[in-house]
C-alpha cells in the first residue's frame, strides 16, 4: 500500500469536514428546537410531521366552529331565560288585574308596567351574539328580528331558515334559530293564530280599557308563549351539552396529535447537548492530529 503525504492530508481534512458537518447540524437543531431541518434529510418522518399538523389545524379549526356556537348558545340562553321571567311577571300582573275589585285606574296602572315588560321582550328578541350578529333572525344576523312599525304593531324581519353545523359522527346541532320559532304566535280556542306581540299588545289594551274578556285571554295566551320559549330552552340546553361534549373529544385527540408530533419532531435537548459536546470533542482531536499531520513529510513519517 503506498502511503503519501497527501493521502495523510486528506484523510485529515474529511474527517474533520464529516465531524464539522455533524457538529454544524447539531447547533442547527439546537438552534430550531427541530429534529428534522429539512425533509429530504427525513423523509418518512416528515411525511408524517406534516399528517399530524394537518389533523392538528383541522382538529382546532372544528373546536374554534363549535367555540362560536357555544358563545351564540349563551347568549340565547340568557334570552330566553330573561324573556321566560318577564312573562312569568306579565302573568302575575294578568292575575291581578283579573280581579273584580280592581278599579280601571288600577288596571291602567299595572297595563303601564305590562307594556314597560313587553318592550323588554321586544329588546330581548332583538339579541346580538358577541360578534354582533341578532340571534334570532334566522341567518339575517344582520337585520334585528322584530321591529316596531309605526302603528305600534311588531313586524319580524328575519327568515325561517335555520342552519345546523356538524357536532360529532354523522351529529349535527342548530346554529341559528328564527324568532317566530321562539316568540311563537299562539293559537286561540276558535283555531285563530296570533303573533306573539300582537297577543301581548292585545292583552295590554284589555288593561288600558278593562276588558276583563282580553285580560282572560291574554293569561290563557302567556301559557303558550311560555311553553314555547321553555322548549326553545330545553333546545338550547340540548345543543350545549351536545357541543360540549364534542369540544372535549376534540381537546383530546388535539392533545394525542400535538403529543405524537412533539416526539416526532421535537429536538431532545438533553441529548443533543451530550451530542454536541462529544462531536465538539471530536472535532478538537482532529484538529490536533490535522495539525500534527500537517507539520509531516513523508521522510518523518517512514522514520516514525
Amino acid at each position: 500500500m503506498k502511503i503519501s503525504t497527501s493521502f495523510l492530508f486528506d484523510r485529515a481534512t474529511e474527517r474533520m469536514s464529516t465531524i464539522q458537518n455533524k457538529l454544524a447540524t447539531t447547533q442547527a437543531q439546537m438552534a430550531v428546537g427541530k429534529q428534522i431541518l429539512a425533509p429530504s434529510a427525513a423523509p418518512d418522518q416528515a411525511a408524517a410531521i406534516q399528517r399530524l399538523k394537518g389533523e392538528v389545524q383541522r382538529q382546532e379549526s372544528h373546536m374554534r366552529t363549535l367555540e362560536v356556537a357555544m358563545r351564540r348558545y349563551t347568549a340565547e340562553e340568557t334570552a330566553l331565560s330573561s324573556s321566560n321571567d318577564i312573562l312569568i311577571r306579565i302573568k302575575e300582573l294578568g292575575i291581578q288585574a283579573a280581579n273584580d275589585t280592581l278599579a280601571p285606574d288600577d288596571r291602567k296602572a299595572i297595563g303601564v308596567e305590562m307594556k314597560a315588560l313587553r318592550d323588554q321582550l321586544l329588546s330581548l328578541g332583538n339579541t346580538r351574539d358577541d360578534s354582533g350578529n341578532y340571534l334570532f333572525s334566522g341567518t339575517r344576523v344582520n337585520t334585528p328580528a322584530f321591529a316596531e312599525g309605526p302603528n305600534g304593531a311588531v313586524l319580524y324581519q328575519g327568515d325561517q331558515t335555520q342552519t345546523r353545523i356538524p357536532a360529532g359522527v354523522e351529529r349535527t346541532v342548530q346554529f341559528t334559530r328564527a324568532g317566530t320559532d321562539v316568540f311563537s304566535r299562539v293559537v286561540r280556542d276558535n283555531g285563530q293564530a296570533v303573533g306573539f306581540f300582537d297577543a301581548l299588545d292585545q292583552m295590554i289594551n284589555g288593561m288600558n280599557t278593562s276588558n276583563s274578556g282580553k285580560i282572560q285571554q291574554g293569561i290563557a295566551d302567556i301559557t303558550q308563549m311560555h311553553n314555547s320559549l321553555t322548549l326553545s330552552q330545553a333546545q338550547n340546553g340540548s345543543d350545549q351539552v351536545v357541543v360540549q361534549s364534542q369540544l372535549d373529544v376534540l381537546g383530546e385527540n388535539t392533545l394525542r396529535f400535538k403529543s405524537t408530533l412533539s416526539e416526532i419532531e421535537d429536538l431532545d435537548y438533553a441529548d443533543a447537548v451530550a451530542r454536541m459536546n462529544k462531536e465538539m470533542m471530536g472535532m478538537e482531536a482532529a484538529m490536533g492530529s490535522f495539525a500534527k499531520i500537517s507539520g509531516l513529510s513523508l521522510f518523518d513519517y517512514i522514520r516514525s
